[in-house]
């Protein structure tokens, strides 16, 4: 049985990003139009290429002591994994992605507006970095016009969006068989222990002073990179069966972290 070192899970976390990167470079010259459903997918293989290649670099160069770099960013590809087998199992799953997409544009606005609101209630409307009434409210009117955003509505004429689930009911909703059940509970497991380094408690202060879970730590990283080999394969599985392009594996990480719904 190998002994899992820092050096070791800072190499596998680099051969999962070029796994990724490897099937990205596979669809060269496809993928040219704007397509909500393609490019989710496509972003997601960007995004497990890029964080998987800063976590190889920080396990590599931090003492594993300091655990919090890698479990927040762990804790982002545990969330990938959720969303990416929950879409696998959804009868209507480009509905879904709408969804996802339109809850990411609710919050912008959100965000945009609360600032909105702040500059008036502070600076009589005049800071300059802030959106003015009239300013926000021609946004809002630009992006309600062009017909490609009309899907993200539910009541356009409200400036209402459709919204995703939060991750704890999208979870529960995922009616997959039990041999992928066990790894949906385990992924799901992980991220809300990871959760707790990102909104900051004690239990991540006094976690980070405790000697006795260095090695513990290394099983997790390890285990967790079980689900980012499999959001790889999930995620490319769209182009496999759109664009008939065969998904690029690797037999020496197959062989490590198996394949956990084969499809």
């Amino acid at each position: 049985m190998t002994i899992l070192t820092a050096n070791i899970l800072s190499e596998d976390a680099h051969k999962l990003s070029e796994l990724a990167n490897r099937n990205i470079d596979s669809l060269n010259g496809t993928c040219q139009q704007h397509d909500d459903i393609q490019d989710y997918y496509l972003g997601m293989l960007r995004k497990q290429s890029i964080i998987l290649q800063d976590i190889s670099k920080i396990i590599l160069n931090r003492d594993m002591q300091y655990i919090s770099t890698p479990f927040i960013l762990i804790r982002s590809l545990l969330d990938d994994f959720l969303h990416v087998l929950y879409l696998e199992f959804h009868k209507d799953f480009k509905e879904e992605i709408i969804k996802i997409n339109a809850t990411s544009q609710l919050h912008s606005f959100d965000a945009i507006s609360r600032l909105t609101i702040s500059n008036h209630k502070h600076f009589n409307g005049n800071y300059p970095f802030y959106s003015t009434i009239e300013e926000f409210n021609k946004l809002k009117e630009n992006f309600r016009n062009k017909a490609e955003n009309f899907k993200y509505f539910k009541n356009i004429l409200n400036f209402k969006f459709k919204k995703i689930i939060s991750l704890t009911d999208l979870v529960n909703k995922i009616d997959c068989p039990k041999s992928v059940e066990v790894f949906k509970d385990r992924a799901f497991f992980y991220w809300k222990e990871f959760s707790d380094f990102i909104h900051y408690s004690n239990y991540s202060f006094y976690y980070e002073l405790n000697d006795d879970y260095r090695e513990l730590n290394l099983q997790k990283i390890d285990e967790s990179f079980q689900y980012c080999y499999n959001t790889i394969y999930l995620s490319f599985k769209y182009f496999e069966r759109n664009l008939k392009i065969s998904f690029v594996n690797s037999a020496e990480l197959m062989g490590k972290y198996g394949i956990i719904h084969k499809c």
